[in-house]
């Protein structure tokens, strides 16, 4: 299982899904607010008191046939942020879909990342109806999340009780073996940083947070499915097709195209959410 690090064009990609992205952010400017205005119920909802602790939601809670919770990727490094994931937000909402797009602090290393996202799953699930989101959408509940955000969403449901609503789990490309990416330093060694030292210096957040030593523990409740491109060249599908769920493929699609809007792998991603 060979992993390198983004082809030219997955990072063009990423670059012009970010743009996008930055004309869809409500308050940079009165032209992004102009842009916003079209993705029908918009909020943003701070979970704590960090700048990195806030949710964006999209789409209209009242018509809404389902409520996706997304955490966007970035290999945990500070410098990528919910931007490149706006586009994918707003095409779920126009799809008729509540998506609650995820912002984390990715700085300070772990538990930073999936502490803030329990603490966000948990504050976005609670606040559904104070939103007004419809019953039949409270209840047709998909937690997502791509690339580390993969990674971030397959930890968090590991340390759910049995006891609870059901829900799908969807990680996009999800980062599932810490050792591994330590090991052979994959990604310029972004999980290293992420973790602060290495299994052998410190065994617990391993522990804590490795998608694969934990994914025993993921409660029945959760249904859980892996989608991954075939092409992809920044997370290699061979970690996929060895962690122990159901893995969808996407033939021919890179790690990009599972969170762009205008690829062609689109629409088998809505009927991974929701079909």
């Amino acid at each position: 299982m060979d992993q390198t690090t983004s082809a030219p064009d997955e990072s063009e990609r990423f670059a012009t899904l970010s743009a996008a992205g930055a004309a869809l952010d409500p308050v940079a400017s009165e032209s992004a607010r102009s842009a916003d205005a079209a993705v029908a119920g918009f909020s943003r909802h701070e979970y704590g008191r960090s700048p990195d602790q806030f949710l964006e939601v999209y789409g209209d809670p009242t018509t809404t046939s389902a409520t996706v919770i997304f955490v966007h990727g970035g290999y945990f490094r500070q410098g990528t942020d919910l931007t490149h994931a706006r586009p994918l937000a707003a095409a779920l909402a126009e799809a008729g879909v509540l998506c609650v797009l995820v912002e984390y602090r990715r700085s300070g290393g772990q538990p930073n990342c999936l502490d803030d996202v329990t603490s966000a799953i948990a504050f976005a699930c609670d606040s559904l109806s104070a939103w007004g989101v419809n019953p039949r959408a409270r209840d047709r509940l998909i937690v997502s999340g791509h690339s580390a955000g993969g990674c971030l969403v397959l930890a968090w449901a590991s340390h759910l009780g049995e006891v609870g609503p059901e829900f799908r789990l969807r990680p996009l490309a999800p980062i599932t073996d810490l050792f591994r990416e330590v090991e052979d330093g994959l990604a310029g060694g972004a999980v290293l940083d992420y973790m602060g030292a290495s299994p052998e210096q410190d065994l617990a957040p391993y522990l804590r947070e490795d998608p694969r030593s934990r994914a025993l523990l993921i409660p029945g409740r959760a249904d859980l499915v892996t989608f991954h491109g075939d092409r992809d060249l920044t997370v290699d599908i061979g970690f996929s097709r060895v962690f122990p769920a159901r893995l969808i493929v996407a033939e021919g699609a890179d790690h990009a195209d599972l969170v762009d809007p205008d690829s062609k792998h689109f629409p088998l991603l809505l009927d991974v959410l929701l079909g």
